[in-house]
């Protein structure tokens, strides 16, 4: 609990030294900071009209001004550096979860504990933010960038507060399970709104509040490894929630019929009460991240429980050797790559021995490596160690030789797939479509694309580093890109593709990338837009309104301002193009808040925003992470449509099956360097 920790002071200080400063601003901008000593700047006084006629702005300056507006701000900075050296000494998380079983913090710790970690998570939002505000052109909207902001912390700490309820954090009635029988659905039924409401959009969960889910009767067995298959929206995440509790007790879904975990009736029972035999790990890990370093994280579902700290300690090493992560177990949970954010999850669901582990998405961020270390992973616990686990999953390959039990929904339905019977192909007619559309003809570098000239290439990239830290993430990358080219990035977590990406984007130094012969980093802001655009992996960050349309009005009003652009189509018609629709067919989709679309539809909505300038080169992040074979079908065909408005693009990606049907050529990275692959249809 008591461990010098060095950021929290730095930060503290930091804020503390803006907070004076800002207050000696405020004093010179409010007429002027006055007093005795030295005149350090003779400002005119600036007195307003109308009803502020009793406010001036600026005034004389002096030294022993500014030394008073800067004593009457050192209470405040006090009480800010008081607080970072008490984070900087105390582990203030474990301190409140040590409360969480006893005494008058029982009451407030979870409130505690979420607003101490979500302050990091804030100023994280904020510096998104501002990176997505360049990345769209200069954005500097007030209002537009606090909406993107507000939404991360609010969704940072509701992952908090559901990651903190199923590991038990202040539970009140603890209840054993029964072994043999796991998890037991009879006649039973899940949904949000009115289930008599029969609407165009009704079974489609991505967002909309009238999903349901009938007519189960499911049995998962100990020893077994179910998984769980579905088209995004499904509600695969949805049942699992209903097993976890999740969905009843914090998301306030509506359940009908009986689930019973481990003889516990579901509905009576909430997550933290069966936190000691249920396991659960979240589709996004990271947000659901509560200690600071990895040893705490894996314990601490039993530090809640009040277990002492040296047990505690010795089950996490236990559970890091049965992982083979005993050298993260110091590691500071944000410095994790995705492969290892995983492991540490399924460790911390492991730390309580549970009968029932909950699985959601866990290959979604995963290389190939990492993948097939994962699926090992769940394998063996569920055959060797005989717990019964249940994974939600779109990729559905890897689980061929170890699951034994698919389900697939379907139709508001769980259908029980037969063996033998892959999900999709048992009825072909209701699954998703692969990615029918051919790849475009490959263009070699240094050729004649869609546009350019022969021998000259549309983007240069010259020796360029990104420093992220102390760390080189990208080392001395040299290429060159042709127009016409699509260009698949790939390389295992923690290669640099997304640092690549972003280092093309927003170079840092000039000279390292030019794209039409122009230096990029020299560009004003919408100048390089039209030069270069980037979807980031997080798409949902260059997203600031509270409908499509107006999206897509802010993107064409941006672009109206930006000499280096002429004539554009306009985002909403590109937007529909992607989709492939009219403007009139996707009249309904204008009216939505943009997170209310699909996964594939707001990626596609993303991509017709940073096409609204016609980037020369356009960039995107993971396209297909956390999609179905649909969904990615449907942001392939928007990708080789882009393609064709923008001269070339490139795209990092872990799906080597969508690589091979959309790229002209692959570039593999490496510990921060890049390599050419072969052209596709190449010898």
């Amino acid at each position: 609990m008591f461990r010098f920790r060095p950021a929290p002071l730095r930060a503290a200080a930091f804020l503390a030294v803006g907070f004076v400063l800002l207050r000696a601003g405020y004093r010179v901008l409010f007429a002027g900071a006055s007093g005795p000593g030295l005149l350090l700047l003779d400002l005119p006084r600036v007195p307003l009209a109308g009803p502020f006629s009793q406010v001036a702005l600026l005034g004389p300056v002096t030294a022993g001004g500014l030394a008073n507006a800067a004593l009457s701000a050192l209470p405040v900075a006090a009480l800010i550096l008081v607080f970072g050296v008490l984070n900087a000494v105390v582990d203030v998380s474990r301190l409140f979860a040590r409360g969480a079983g006893r005494g008058p913090l029982r009451t407030v710790s979870r409130a505690l504990v979420i607003a101490w970690a979500t302050f990091p998570a804030l100023l994280d939002s904020v510096r998104r933010v501002r990176v997505a505000g360049r990345l769209r052109g200069g954005e500097r909207s007030i209002p537009a960038l606090l909406v993107p902001v507000f939404e991360q912390t609010i969704e940072r700490a509701l992952a908090l507060a559901a990651s903190m309820e199923v590991r038990g954090f202040a539970a009140a009635h603890v209840v054993d399970g029964a072994c043999e029988r796991p998890a037991v659905m009879t006649d039973a039924a899940l949904g949000f709104g009115d289930p008599r409401e029969d609407g165009p959009d009704a079974g489609h969960g991505d967002g909309r509040r009238d999903w349901h889910l009938a007519a189960l009767n499911l049995e998962f067995e100990p020893g077994t490894l179910t998984v769980i298959a579905g088209a995004t929206g499904s509600g695969k995440t949805s049942l699992l929630h209903s097993l976890s509790g999740l969905f009843q007790h914090f998301f306030e879904g509506r359940q009908a019929g009986r689930i019973t975990v481990g003889g516990a009736d579901r509905a009576g029972t909430p997550p933290r009460d069966t936190a000691g035999f249920v396991g659960v790990v979240s589709q996004n890990v990271r947000l659901s991240f509560v200690a600071e370093n990895v040893r705490d994280e894996v314990g601490f579902a039993l530090a809640v429980r009040g277990v002492a700290a040296v047990i505690v300690d010795q089950r996490a090493r236990e559970i890091a050797g049965r992982l083979g992560i005993e050298h993260l177990l110091d590691r500071q949970v944000h410095a994790l790559s995705a492969g290892e954010a995983s492991l540490v999850a399924i460790g911390a669901a492991l730390a309580s021995r549970p009968i029932l582990l909950l699985v959601d998405e866990p290959l979604a961020d995963l290389d190939a490596a990492a993948r097939v270390r994962v699926c090992g992973l769940l394998e063996r616990l569920a055959h060797e160690s005989g717990v019964c686990v249940v994974v939600a999953e779109h990729n559905t390959r890897e689980w061929a030789g170890a699951a034994d039990a698919w389900l697939e929904l379907r139709g508001n339905r769980a259908h029980r797939l037969r063996a033998g019977d892959a999900p999709g192909s048992a009825h072909p007619a209701d699954g998703p479509a692969g990615l029918a559309t051919a790849p475009p003809t490959p263009v070699a570098p240094g050729t004649t694309g869609t546009t350019g000239t022969t021998g000259t290439p549309l983007a240069s990239i010259r020796r360029l580093s990104m420093r992220r830290g102390a760390d080189l993430v990208v080392h001395e990358v040299s290429l060159e890109i042709a127009a016409g080219e699509i260009i698949a990035l790939e390389g295992p977590n923690g290669a640099g593709k997304s640092s690549l990406l972003g280092a093309l984007a927003l170079p840092a130094a000039r000279g390292t990338v030019f794209v039409s012969g122009r230096d990029v980093a020299a560009l004003r802001p919408g100048e390089r837009r039209a030069a270069v655009a980037l979807v980031p992996e997080h798409a949902d960050d260059l997203l600031f309104s509270t409908t499509v349309a107006e999206e897509c009005r802010r993107a064409d009003r941006a672009v109206r301002r930006s000499e280096a652009a002429g004539a554009a189509q306009p985002a909403a018609d590109r937007f529909a193009g992607l989709l492939g629709l009219d403007l009139a067919s996707a009249g309904h989709l204008l009216r939505r808040h943009p997170r209310d679309l699909s996964a594939g539809e707001r990626l596609c909505l993303v991509i017709a925003i940073q096409l609204a300038a016609a980037p020369s080169l356009l960039l995107v992040d993971e396209p297909t992470r956390g999609l179905d074979l649909e969904a990615r079908a449907l942001v392939g065909a928007a990708l080789l449509r882009a393609g064709r408005t923008a001269s070339a693009v490139v795209f990092a990606t872990h799906d080597r099956d969508f690589a091979r049907a959309l790229a002209t050529r692959t570039i593999s990275m490496q510990a921060g360097r890049a390599a050419n692959g072969p052209l596709v249809g190449a010898p």
